[in-house]
């Protein structure tokens, strides 16, 4: 059998991203609340009844679905959740196609994620104009199996900051549901190139200064674009 890995490790693969100094911060706030609540539990004080459901808001390529396959293994091996797997879900994955359907398949979604954590990428395109009674068939469903499943699985729901808001705004059910808010800043073009020195790394590339120099260039004019992909831009 494979070692057991400690909170410690996991959370040191964490401080190894990149940048995300917000991010590392708020998770290991959240796994030191998590401590203390299990040492009252121990001593036999009221604890009370804690939900760990999230948003993480943030651009595309801003590792946002690296941090919460991380935080599911946290959670694990803090004992808050029983196996710790990431099940990854967009629109596609939850409305279904005919009446009746939707409900059946977000349960299923849960289902396959009990004992660990539900990525939820992109929640507002379930109430766009496509979705119509299946949206809202898909959202009444989430709110449902969220307080089902408040035991044993954690809810994390991502996208763009912006469409984030009005989203939650249009759904009290959810918002009184979600326990922290969790911002992923853009990276700056230095921490760019230290993503792309460890890509090529894993690759068996390095780069020579002059390189390094019409990289961070480069990345300073695309961090500027609209639709700029952060990390993904790095890869491409």
């Amino acid at each position: 059998a494979a070692p057991k890995e400690s909170v410690e490790d996991v959370l040191a693969e964490l401080d190894s991203l990149v940048g995300l100094e917000g991010v590392k911060a708020e998770v290991k706030r959240i796994v030191n609340l998590a401590k203390v609540n299990e040492a009252r539990r121990a001593q036999g004080l009221k604890v009370p009844p804690m939900t760990y459901h999230m948003v993480f808001t943030g651009n595309p390529g801003t590792a946002k679905t690296t941090a919460a396959r991380l935080f599911a293994r946290i959670m694990k091996d803090n004992g808050l959740l029983s196996k710790g797997q990431l099940v990854e879900v967009g629109r596609g994955d939850l409305v279904g196609k005919y009446v009746g359907w939707t409900a059946q398949t977000v349960q299923a979604k849960f289902k396959a994620a009990k004992g660990g954590v539900l990525f939820i990428d992109e929640a507002y395109s379930l109430v766009d104009d496509r979705s119509g009674s299946f949206g809202d068939e898909a959202i009444n469903t989430i709110v449902q199996e969220m307080e089902n499943h408040r035991e044993d699985v954690v809810v994390i729901f991502a996208g763009y900051p912006n469409e984030m808001e009005k989203f939650l705004q249009k759904n009290p059910g959810l918002r009184s549901r979600i326990a922290f808010h969790v911002p992923f800043a853009d990276y700056n073009a230095n921490e760019l190139v230290r993503i792309a020195q460890m890509m090529g790394k894993n690759k068996g590339v390095c780069f020579e200064e002059e390189a390094l120099t019409k990289l961070t260039t480069a990345f300073e004019a695309a961090r500027k674009q609209s639709d700029f992909g952060n990390g993904r831009y790095v890869r491409n």
